[in-house]
């Protein structure tokens, strides 16, 4: 069971393979390249797997490699300047490649490496967690964190391919596993009114890690997120819709000093779309985009993401004041405002300027009660 197609991201074009074993179609491309300048960077997680696949971890042994923890704050300018030492020390040529294989935190470092170091060197990207086949992995995004903001050093690089093994996702926790569901769910709101309601359909078979049903959403996410990216590779204009949700998201990131214990990505996107939905109903005031909210929260439930902060495990609950002022300083923000996307109904978004912050501090509201 494989899929291979082709992506197209501004001038780039690269295979995308989606399969439960796609082991021979790596080694391949692998062997296209001169193994002492291969260098595999590696979420910690996979040094001492054993597990029934751990075996075809083992190619990493034949290349230089270093492993890294897949933790947020890896996402640092020290993970930053240790890797390129060893790309030095190592004597990576220009001409060589670097192989990310782990989650998002794996691949926003690598890519980030891979575009800067000796002004750009091939990537491939092997996503390891469902936030990472169906988002970041895809369009070319990489970035830092730093100053506890949430990708504020970045850039745009696309990689050579990307190889995605579906039984990497059986090895993840339940936090993990729905987060990246968040995002194909994310974009079915604002992109697919009848893929928004087959979620709801399918939620039995996502929750026991199917793998028809994991290579349908994980496609149709990877599809779907193209059709967004190909023509607007820098973020000018349609490429923002895939952003519902994520200000909010980010607000309460940059609140919680991105402390993933506390707050997975894909929760604070959840919790971001709940907002986006609320402040949807706000502008459009319609009988659909109260329905549209209600439903939100009902499948996102389905899928043990929050919709509200009394189903996080803390105590430490963010004032909305602190939430607004993140919004202000968000880097996405112009200096009329903050551009938000809005759904009227399932598949219809727009973007919107909010110049008004007691709509901000309203769509925010609907998270405490």
């Amino acid at each position: 069971m494989t899929h291979t197609f082709t992506a197209k991201v501004g001038s780039d074009k690269y295979p995308i393979i989606i399969g439960v074993d796609i082991s021979k179609e790596l080694s391949a491309f692998l062997k296209t390249y001169p193994q002492n300048s291969v260098f595999i960077i590696c979420d910690s997680y996979f040094k001492n797997l054993d597990c029934s696949y751990s075996k075809k971890l083992n190619f990493i042994k034949n290349f230089k490699h270093i492993y890294i923890e897949g933790g947020i704050e890896s996402k640092s300018i020290s993970s930053y300047k240790n890797v390129l030492k060893l790309l030095v020390e190592n004597k990576i040529a220009r001409d060589g490649l670097i192989v990310a294989l782990g989650g998002g935190v794996t691949g926003d470092l690598a890519a980030f490496i891979a575009s800067t170091f000796q002004r750009g060197i091939d990537l491939i990207h092997i996503p390891t967690t469902t936030t990472a086949m169906i988002d970041s992995s895809v369009g070319g995004k990489t970035g830092l964190n730093h100053l506890d903001q949430v990708n504020l050093i970045g850039s745009y690089y696309n990689p050579k391919a990307i190889f995605m093994d579906l039984e990497f996702i059986t090895t993840l926790n339940k936090r993990d596993y729905y987060s990246g569901i968040c995002e194909a769910i994310k974009m079915s709101i604002t992109s697919d009114s009848e893929m928004f309601y087959r979620f709801f359909k399918i939620s039995k078979n996502l929750i026991n890690k199917e793998y028809k049903f994991l290579e349908e959403i994980i496609y149709w996410s990877v599809i779907t997120k193209l059709k967004h990216v190909s023509d607007d590779a820098h973020e000018k204009s349609v490429r923002l819709i895939l952003n519902y949700g994520h200000t909010f998201g980010q607000a309460l990131e940059s609140y919680y000093g991105l402390h993933q214990d506390i707050l997975r990505h894909g929760e604070a996107i959840a919790l971001g779309i709940t907002a986006a939905a609320k402040l949807s109903t706000l502008i459009y005031k319609t009988n659909q985009t109260n329905d549209l909210y209600l439903k939100t929260k009902e499948l996102l439930q389905a899928y043990s993401l929050p919709t509200d902060f009394q189903t996080l495990s803390t105590n430490n609950i963010p004032p909305i004041s602190n939430l607004v002022e993140n919004l202000i300083n968000d880097k996405k923000r112009i200096s009329r405002g903050n551009r938000f996307i809005i759904c009227e109904s399932p598949g219809e978004a727009n973007i919107k300027l909010i110049e008004d912050n007691d709509l901000l501090y309203k769509s925010f509201n609907c998270l405490y009660s």
